[in-house]
């Protein structure tokens, strides 16, 4: 079953709580030009420190411990990635997460119609949306793909933090339709790599981790179709698996990576 998010900027594609407050820290400014994609600090953080995330147990139908779900697992994602940014020099503030259920959903983006699970980070509100349908919560109990649809929302938040999403806008209208979908494909398997990266580093804690071995959680992918702009099936099982085993963005940089790793 394939996790389908998108990140959206401001009326265009890139891609019920509040959890978490801005960072007060004196952070330096957000990098910007070629060296927010290739340069960036984010790179030089180190791994996620070490840390537990008890997942809330998700019941079959039951949308709020959906909602319970996604306050406290982005919780977690919040103090990790505030650490990492607070290493980077870059100012920090946590999204907002919404969990919406039914067949369609109104967002600050548009309108959307929930596959088993879509998500989609709006850069509008600054809003992760984790959408659901009854089958999804069903189906997706005792299973990673909750966790990463909304890892994958907080990693396009963070992309927004550290000046990536900023430079690939500024950079894609100067770009042949062919060259944009190539810089939207790294940035892509950039944030499935942030994804793993935050995974593997909390995965012990997970009740997952119980179920079946970390190899599960990223070779599921393999019967997923290539998605144009998203990168291959083949590269996005490999960066993330290569952010699982590293547990650090530093395994990230795939603006300098070799054109066959990143098509």
């Amino acid at each position: 079953m394939r996790t389908l998010f998108i990140a959206l900027a401001t009326g265009a594609l890139v891609s019920t709580s509040l959890t978490g407050t801005a960072s007060a820290n004196s952070a330096g400014p957000v990098p910007t030009g070629a060296a927010a994609l290739t340069g960036n600090p984010i790179y030089k953080t180190g791994r996620f420190a070490p840390r537990t995330c008890e997942e809330p147990s998700v019941r079959g139908g039951d949308i709020e411990s959906v909602r319970i779900y996604a306050d406290t697992m982005a919780a977690c994602l919040g103090k990790a990635w505030q650490a990492q940014l607070r290493k980077a020099g870059i100012p920090f503030s946590a999204p907002k997460v919404r969990v919406a259920y039914g067949d369609r959903i109104k967002t600050a983006c548009g309108v959307y119609r929930p596959g088993d699970t879509f998500g989609l980070y709006c850069q509008k509100n600054r809003t992760v949306y984790l959408m659901v349908t009854e089958y999804g919560i069903t189906g997706e109990v005792d299973s990673p793909q909750m966790l990463e649809s909304l890892s994958i929302g907080y990693g396009y938040h963070v992309q927004r933090l550290i000046g990536v999403l900023a430079q690939e806008a500024r950079v894609a209208k100067k770009l042949s339709k062919a060259k944009a979908l190539a810089l939207s494909s790294r940035v892509s398997l950039q944030n499935i790599c942030f994804v793993g990266a935050f995974v593997g580093s909390v995965w012990d804690s997970l009740d997952n981790s119980k179920k079946s071995g970390h190899k599960s959680f990223v070779n599921r992918h393999t019967m997923e179709s290539d998605v144009e702009g998203n990168g291959t099936t083949k590269n996005r099982i490999y960066w993330l698996g290569r952010g699982f085993d590293a547990q650090s963005p530093g395994a990230c940089n795939t603006f300098e990576a070799p054109a066959s790793r990143v098509a």
